[in-house]
């Protein structure tokens, strides 16, 4: 089967699955599709869904920037175990696939200019990756995930989550996009800078926090990061762990915020 046609099957099973095909997940799901962008860009993703999941429920959902992790650090299988033994309630994962690879002519990946807007700022070419990213982000990928899963559109059932690059792209989308999701979870931004952006229109929280071990900046850049979210009237928890820039730190503290988010109700 050649590749085109593996993926046109692929679309075609996700959304038979969560309309007419199957009423109810008999099992944990894990779909992988692919979107033909409308800048042109063919741009990957994938959507969980827990066991037990009824096709006509709405489901919170988080949005995961960097969402290959999902797939390549046994996310996966931590959530199946934490649903499977409730201690937490269901929750829909949405994987956007980070573009890792190198933009020609440029000294970083497609990922870097897409998710961090400092990066791009200066540079015009730069920039409209950045913002067909965005756009792509906010206008294509939450409404087709919208389209084939059981998942809540209300703000308040909605949360990104994003590390490193894409805990900076978080930050961004919460400034740019008042009131398209309640709550944020952004691990370990390296190169956030709000400081040309107003007041927060919307109800706004976040989960944010870093490594002590961090290779970052200056000692200043995240109490000062943390100072001008709450000047613009976000609602920030703020902590620091014990590492560095590393993904186990992040599957732990994600699980943590789970847990506080979702907590199991008998």
């Amino acid at each position: 089967m050649k590749f085109a046609s593996r993926l046109l099957v692929l679309s075609i099973c996700t959304l038979c699955l969560f309309n007419s095909c199957v009423k109810t997940t008999e099992k944990p799901v894990f779909n992988e599709f692919t979107l033909n962008s409308k800048d042109g860009m063919v741009r990957s993703g994938a959507v969980y869904i827990p066991k037990g999941i009824s096709s006509d429920e709405m489901i919170p959902v988080i949005y995961m920037g960097d969402g290959l992790v999902f797939r390549e650090t046994g996310f996966k299988s931590m959530m199946d175990s934490m649903i499977e033994n409730h201690t937490i309630r269901p929750v829909i994962i949405a994987c956007s696939y980070e573009n890792k690879n190198q933009i020609s002519g440029y000294s970083i990946a497609y990922r870097n200019a897409e998710y961090a807007e400092l990066i791009a700022r200066n540079d015009n070419t730069l920039a409209t990756l950045f913002d067909n990213h965005h756009s792509f982000f906010v206008n294509e990928f939450i409404p087709y995930i919208e389209k084939i899963a059981p998942v809540s559109k209300n703000p308040e059932d909605r949360i990104y989550f994003g590390t490193s690059n894409s805990a900076d792209f978080g930050i961004t989308l919460s400034l740019r996009n008042p009131g398209l999701m309640a709550e944020y979870w952004c691990f370990s931004p390296v190169c956030s800078d709000i400081s040309d952006y107003g007041m927060i229109s919307a109800p706004t929280s976040y989960s944010i926090c870093w490594g002590v071990k961090e290779e970052i900046g200056n000692d200043n850049y995240f109490p000062n990061l943390m100072k001008d979210i709450r000047k613009r009237g976000g609602d920030v928890k703020s902590w620091v762990f014990n590492g560095g820039h590393d993904r186990e730190w992040w599957k732990y503290w994600f699980s943590e915020e789970l847990k506080r988010r979702f907590p199991y109700k008998n």
